[in-house]
């Protein structure tokens, strides 16, 4: 179950939609689950990782779902796929996202209490969560 949030800019209308949780494609499972099913979802570069993961340890667990991601010096929104790769307790390998405007390391944003954002079109401070189109998703 996932949360689907939609911002939209006061100065050039533009809108778009950010989604956080977990799903019917994207979701927590053995790793070697998901490298058998014939629906590939991440990144060719992470599915490669992932591959390689396997081959060297048989028991891993993949914990994946959508999250929003804030760049710090951008200040701009990205919904971005997590992997996080468990032996046991010990995480083996967890995702990094890079901004691609800036390249700055994105940070994980609390999408609950984030007011506003920087419109990533026109790059004015007016990109505000437009809170009558909340929608929850599966």
């Amino acid at each position: 179950m996932g949360h689907a949030y939609s911002y939209r800019c006061d100065h050039c209308g533009y809108s778009e939609n950010f989604n956080q949780g977990h799903g019917f494609l994207v979701h927590s499972q053995s790793l070697n689950a998901y490298l058998k099913q014939p629906v590939k979802i991440f990144h060719y570069k992470t599915r490669n990782l992932l591959q390689a993961l396997a081959n060297e340890k048989n028991d891993l667990f993949l914990k994946a779902g959508f999250q929003i991601y804030k760049c710090p010096k951008c200040k701009t929104l990205h919904d971005k796929i997590e992997v996080t790769v468990f032996d046991g307790d010990k995480i083996v390998h967890k995702s990094e996202f890079r901004c691609p405007a800036c390249r700055s390391r994105l940070k994980l944003t609390n999408i609950h209490r984030l007011k506003k954002a920087i419109c990533p079109k026109c790059k004015k401070r007016t990109f505000h969560r437009a809170y009558s189109s909340a929608l929850l998703w599966d």
